[in-house]
């Protein structure tokens, strides 16, 4: 019996979050944004079944869906316009407001200064568009969203694989290392799994 409540608890999630899904992808669609909807939908269902199965039907579980919900808008419009609108960092700060308790505040505030200090660092004395400002607030809110060793953890990890992947693609393509890439969808898996860890 107990499996059987469980999963009309997970099956009742995973319809709310197509559902919401769905309203987002439409979103993207309009605005021009490269969508695949097929991908968007299997992403959001694997992270929702994920937190269900480890937190359950929680808040944990909820706050997590939201974040990814947020990461993966600002993924597909990096990858579309190299942008990323404003309104999606000011979201991760009022998400890692809900339930935030006084000693949390410190490693947050340590977790957005971890991840914001080298980033300032590097677009300021690296060569144009190495690290775009929206990464550096995106980055920075989720971090201090995540405390810090969760948000130094994936931030870490999604660069590590940011810069991996991109040395195998360059050098498979035969590009120039000099050419831009989209970040966020590299840090949004750091990010997403340091929410996770």
């Amino acid at each position: 019996m107990y499996i059987f409540i469980e999963s009309l608890k997970l099956a009742a999630l995973l319809l709310c979050v197509s559902g919401i899904t769905c309203i987002i992808n439409a979103v993207m669609k309009k605005r021009n944004f490269k969508v695949k909807g097929f991908v968007i939908y299997t992403i959001m269902g694997f992270i929702s079944a994920l937190l269900f199965i480890l937190g359950g039907l929680s808040f944990w579980t909820v706050k997590g869906i939201v974040f990814a919900w947020i990461m993966l808008f600002a993924s597909v419009q990096d990858i579309s316009t190299r942008e990323a609108d404003d309104f999606l960092w000011v979201m991760l700060l009022i998400l890692s407001l809900v339930n935030i308790g006084y000693e949390n505040l410190i490693s947050m505030l340590a977790g957005a200064v971890v991840v914001f200090i080298p980033q300032i660092v590097i677009a300021v004395l690296g060569r144009n568009g190495r690290i775009g400002g929206a990464d550096i607030k995106i980055s920075t809110a989720a971090a201090f969203m995540l405390g810090f060793w969760k948000g130094a953890v994936g931030y870490i990890i999604g660069l590590i694989t940011a810069v991996v992947f991109t040395l195998i693609c360059n050098k498979v393509k035969h590009r120039d290392s000099d050419k831009s890439f989209a970040l966020m969808p590299f840090l949004s898996v750091g990010l997403m799994i340091g929410y996770i860890i």
